[in-house]
């Protein structure tokens, strides 16, 4: 019987000191966890932040959303009173145009438009029209004129004048017309998205 107990009590004792080391080794391992997932934080531009505006699914690359405390427009072009700043990967966004065929709507492009004080992607159906003849494109690829319409409204348009420098976009929408007007500023291309009613809009050529 007194054998009986010791055994008991050698099991007992056994097993504290196991529960113990398992406790010691789950708060070890807990620890080490805890250490993996600490992020560094993410240092950013805080003056040249932007959100994704729109993504698309096709080829083209997305719109972004500009803040830049720091803009400001050119001297003789009058600010708008109401506007947003859009940015877009414009060597991506060249290439795309690029590849879009004339006269046949079979790709799609997205447009920033700054309508109601808000800003979105409008989709539009797209091909490029013939402003040259053949020898006269093949000596300047980089001037492309396009023209868009709305699928669900075809009385909604677009259109993209590009002159190897900039590229140019203006939208009817519902009677009304807005911009997305490139200006570079800092070295980077920024798009200045309104409308044409703006109250402090000045009439400028498209061309």
């Amino acid at each position: 019987m007194k054998k009986f107990y010791t055994l008991i009590c050698i099991a007992l004792f056994v097993s504290y000191f196991t529960a113990d080391a398992q406790k010691k080794k789950t708060k070890r391992v807990k620890k080490a966890t805890k250490k993996t997932i600490v992020a560094t934080p993410i240092k950013t531009d805080t003056l040249n932040q932007s959100l994704l505006l729109c993504y698309t699914r096709y080829d083209m690359p997305s719109w972004y959303l500009a803040i830049n405390k720091d803009f400001r427009f050119p001297v003789d072009m009058q600010q708008p009173a109401e506007y947003r700043l859009a940015t877009i990967n414009d060597t991506m966004f060249t290439n795309y145009l690029k590849s879009i065929p004339y006269e046949v709507y079979n790709k799609k492009v997205n447009l920033p438009l700054y309508a109601n004080r808000s800003i979105a992607c409008k989709e539009f159906a797209i091909q490029r029209v013939v402003t040259m003849d053949s020898a006269l494109q093949a000596k300047y690829p980089n001037l492309m004129s396009f023209k868009a319409v709305d699928e669900a409204n075809p009385l909604n348009t677009a259109r993209i004048d590009c002159d190897g420098t900039s590229t140019q976009i203006m939208m009817s929408i519902d009677g009304e017309t807005y911009y997305a007007t490139p200006i570079l500023f800092n070295k980077k291309t920024y798009y200045a998205c309104y409308s044409k009613s703006d109250p402090n809009f000045t009439k400028r050529s498209f061309e």
